[in-house]
This record gives structure tokens, C-alpha cells and sequence, in this order.
């Protein structure tokens, strides 16, 4: 199968690191065995490397990596193609065997088909992936919102006056911090509209920002607080699914071109607008009222514990579906202005690629060749706050790269809340204190110092038992085949 034409496209729910990572795999890949390759890339940066109709038509195979769904257009450019379709994580597992038998993986993709995250049968694995669908499009405006009232505060620090429109002529600062809130204002909105729209496409949209902008504004709903997240997720599923099946109603051919743009939008908006105003924002404005004062008032043992399950959770898979629950919990207190559980992910998604890249400098006869080189990669990636430079070492060896990260992870997790670590918004890692989005920095750096120091300990304690045992096992079998072959031959 030597000079094979391959077109690929890989996404994953944040768009961040697998979507990269296993596109650089896969051309790697290709390349050793000779064959050409293009990978369109759907990032959080936007669709990069982009196929021409000309290209996948030349194609012999196409390869879906995804973690998330692709649109209805990106379906029907496959139409009639050969098809090899997994999620972006087990692509990333099996590089070494991807091209293997394609003509055996591949099925004939016809336009009707409903690709979703890989072939999963779970239906709880393609609702997180439309929920994260929305938090993708949403972390553009709480990481742009977050670092102008990072900066605003920063200059204020610095001497420049902070006068808002109340007291007089609005200053600089002000108006500096003033555009940086309008970013978590409408992250909610768009957050809620994206997950509509992953479900039930474009006519989706509309209705799903103004519903979801309602419920989160508790002055019109005259509630204490807004629905928050609770209101995107809510309302985005519920209107996502609400329009997918009325999509499928079957006008008369003069009505039929008005369903996508003209009657659903308006029907609904009309519905749900209803509901939400006098029912759903109502109670999900309660909803996070209540949970608000639960933090707020929580006893510091049980904050603490669970500190720790957060931390534990965020470091346990590495991007995977337990770290993205932790992560969504932290980052949904954002906008109602809880900073110091989204600390914790400030602190713990950078350990673990930190401390085994680090790690293979400290223990090298611990590690292979290929781990050795790409620890400084995974040192300088896993910095900036992607996680998933670990995922090899722990492939690697599961039981004490994976029970190093999540002890670690959970304790250091205990240390963020304990310090009073607060992140204002995502951003760039260690860097974060430089721009004013982590305070206090001394805190920061001391806790995550401590957490890495922790966590290569661990790695390279349980890893030496670890190679050890498995050297005992492969011993102790060598040693029985060989008294049974002795047996054999008496």
C-alpha cells in the first residue's frame, strides 16, 4: 500500500492540545511510511490546514480523529469516501498501528451519516462533547474579559487613577476593566449557544444566546443571581435537542426554505423565552443562589477534602472525561466571581507533564529513549497548561505515573484553597501571575513548587517498584519455562 493519498481532520472538545498533538502523530506516521498526508486541524485558533474539495477527492482513505462533532457541511464532504473513524484519544494510543489494514477499518461514508465523538455508543460521552463544544467557544471571552481586568488592576497598582462613569469623567483603567467584564457578561450566552448549535446546527443559535443572555440576567428576572452555567447547560441542551427535531417537520415546498431561518428561530425563542422568564430562570437562579452559599459557608475540613477530590480528579486522566468534569465545576464559578477553585487547575494541570518531563532528567534509567526526548517539549507544553504531554508516560506506565499525578494533584489541590490562590481567567501557566491573572503570585509559585517536588518523588519511587516487580515477574517466568522445557526433555 505504498504511496497512499490520506486526508485526516482532528478536533477535540477544547481545541487545545490533542487536536495538535495528534495531528503532528499522524503526519509523522505517514511520512515514515511514505505516504502523503494533509490534516485539517479544527482548533480553538479556528480551522487551520483547510481541504480542498480537490484534495479529499484525490484521497484514498480519510481518517476522523475527533472528540467532538464535526458540522453538517464537514459531513457532506466526505460523501461517498473511505472512512476510518475513532476518537481523537485512541488515535493518539494507536499511532504506531493507524494505517494498519485501512481497507479493513474503512467504511463508505454516505452524507446521512451522524459522526459523533469516534463510534461511541455511551450517550452521556456525545453531551459532554456539545457541552464542551460551548466551553470552547466561550474561553476566548473569559481569556480576553480576563486579562483586561487583569491589566486594568495591574495599572491601578501601578498609580493610575481608577474613576468609574459615577464619579466623573471614566478613566482609563476603568474602561479598560470595563470592556475585560463584558467578556464573562456574554461568555454564558455564547457558551449556551454553541452547545444549541452542536446539537441542532445553525437554527439553533439565536434562540439559545437570547434565552440563555435572559436567565442569566437577575435584574430583568428579578432573582438574586443569574443561572450561570447552570442556565447554558440547561438551556443549551434543551433547545439544541428542541430544534434538531424540529428540523425534521415536513412543510409544503413554498414553506420549506422559512423552517431554518424564520420558524424555528421564532418558535423557539417564543418558547422558551416564556418558560424561561416565569419557570426555568426562576429556579436555576435559586439553584445557584443555593450552591453560592454552600461554598461560601462550607466548613474549611470539607472544603478541603474537597479540594483534594477536585485536584485529584483534574490530575487522574489528563484532559480526559473525569479531569474535564473537575475542570467544567471550577470553571463554571467564573462568573459569579468564585476565583479560587479555578485556581486549582491553574496549579495541577501543569504538573503532570512538568514533573514527568523533569522527572526523566533526575531518574534517566527510568524512562526509554523516546519518553527522554521528548520530556523537554513536555516540560515547556505541560507549562503552559495543557495536561496532555503526560498521557505517553502514563501510557507507558499506567499504575505510578497515574497514582503519582492524582496524590499529588489532590494535595496540592488542598494547598491552592488553603493559601487563598485565586485565577481570574485562563491563560499562559506559570506565566499567569506575570499578567495579574493568579494572585497571590508567592503563593502560587510556592504551591506548585511544592506539588511538582511531590510529585516526581512519587514518580520515581513507585516507578522503580514498579520496573522492578515487572523485572521479578518476567524473571520468575523465564525461570519456569525453562525448569518445564528441562522437564520436558528428561
Amino acid at each position: 500500500m505504498a504511496g497512499l493519498n490520506i486526508v485526516a481532520i482532528t478536533n477535540c472538545p477544547a481545541g487545545i492540545a490533542h487536536t495538535y498533538m495528534v495531528a503532528e502523530a499522524l503526519e509523522r506516521k505517514a511520512v515514515s511510511l511514505g505516504y502523503t498526508i494533509k490534516v485539517e486541524t479544527q482548533g480553538a485558533s479556528g480551522v487551520e490546514n483547510h481541504l480542498t474539495p480537490a484534495e479529499i477527492k484525490a484521497a484514498d482513505y480519510v481518517i476522523l480523529a475527533l472528540g467532538r462533532t464535526i458540522s453538517e457541511e464537514d459531513r457532506f464532504r466526505f460523501a461517498n469516501k473511505k472512512v476510518v473513524e475513532l476518537k481523537v484519544s485512541e488515535a493518539l494510543k494507536q499511532i504506531e498501528t493507524i494505517y494498519d489494514d485501512l481497507e479493513g477499518k474503512a467504511t463508505v461514508f454516505t452524507a446521512e451519516n451522524n459522526i459523533k465523538m469516534g463510534k461511541q455508543e455511551v450517550p452521556t460521552g456525545s453531551v459532554m462533547s456539545h457541552l464542551m463544544a460551548g466551553v470552547s467557544a466561550a474561553l476566548p471571552f473569559v481569556i480576553g474579559g480576563g486579562l483586561l481586568v487583569a491589566i486594568a488592576n495591574m495599572l491601578v497598582q501601578f498609580g493610575m487613577p481608577y474613576v468609574d462613569m459615577a464619579n466623573g469623567d471614566p478613566s482609563f483603567t476603568w474602561v479598560v476593566e470595563t470592556i475585560g467584564y463584558l467578556g464573562f457578561k456574554f461568555m454564558i450566552p455564547i457558551m449556551g449557544a454553541y452547545i444549541a448549535s452542536s446539537i441542532g446546527d445553525k437554527p439553533a443559535f439565536a434562540p439559545a444566546f437570547l434565552v440563555t443572555y435572559l436567565a442569566n440576567d437577575n435584574t430583568m428576572l428579578g432573582t438574586e443571581s443569574g443561572a450561570g452555567f447552570l442556565g447554558a447547560v440547561v438551556l443549551g441542551l434543551a433547545i439544541g435537542y428542541f430544534v434538531k427535531y424540529f428540523r425534521k417537520v415536513k412543510l409544503g415546498k413554498a414553506l420549506q426554505p422559512l423552517l431554518g431561518s424564520m420558524l424555528i428561530p421564532f418558535v423557539t425563542l417564543f418558547v422558551f423565552g416564556i418558560l424561561t422568564y416565569y419557570v426555568l430562570g426562576p429556579v436555576m437562579g435559586g439553584m445557584m443562589d443555593g450552591m453560592l452559599h454552600f461554598l461560601n459557608t462550607i466548613p474549611t475540613e470539607m472544603k478541603l477534602a474537597a479540594a483534594f477530590l477536585v485536584g485529584a480528579m483534574l490530575a487522574f486522566d489528563m484532559g480526559g472525561p473525569v479531569n474535564k468534569t473537575a475542570w467544567f465545576f471550577c470553571f463554571s464559578l467564573l462568573d459569579k466571581g468564585i476565583y479560587d477553585w479555578y485556581a486549582i487547575v491553574g496549579v495541577v494541570a501543569l504538573m503532570p507533564p512538568m514533573a514527568a518531563g523533569i522527572s526523566t532528567f533526575i531518574a534517566p534509567k527510568l524512562f526509554t529513549k523516546q519518553e527522554k526526548g521528548a520530556a523537554i517539549s513536555s516540560i515547556i507544553v505541560g507549562s503552559t497548561v495543557a495536561t496532555e504531554p503526560a498521557i505517553p508516560y502514563a501510557l507507558a506506565a499506567p499504575f505510578p505515573m497515574i497514582t503519582a499525578n492524582t496524590l499529588s494533584g489532590g494535595i496540592a489541590g488542598m494547598l491552592t484553597i488553603m493559601f487563598g490562590v485565586q485565577r481570574l481567567a485562563p491563560g499562559i501557566g506559570i506565566f499567569d501571575p506575570l499578567i495579574g491573572l493568579m494572585s497571590p503570585w508567592y503563593w502560587f509559585y510556592l504551591v506548585l513548587a511544592f506539588g511538582l517536588a511531590l510529585n516526581i518523588f512519587l514518580i520515581i519511587v513507585l516507578k522503580t517498584w514498579w520496573i522492578k516487580r515487572k523485572e521479578a515477574k518476567q524473571k520468575n517466568g523465564n525461570e519456569f519455562t525453562e525448569t518445564t522445557g528441562d522437564c520436558i526433555g528428561d
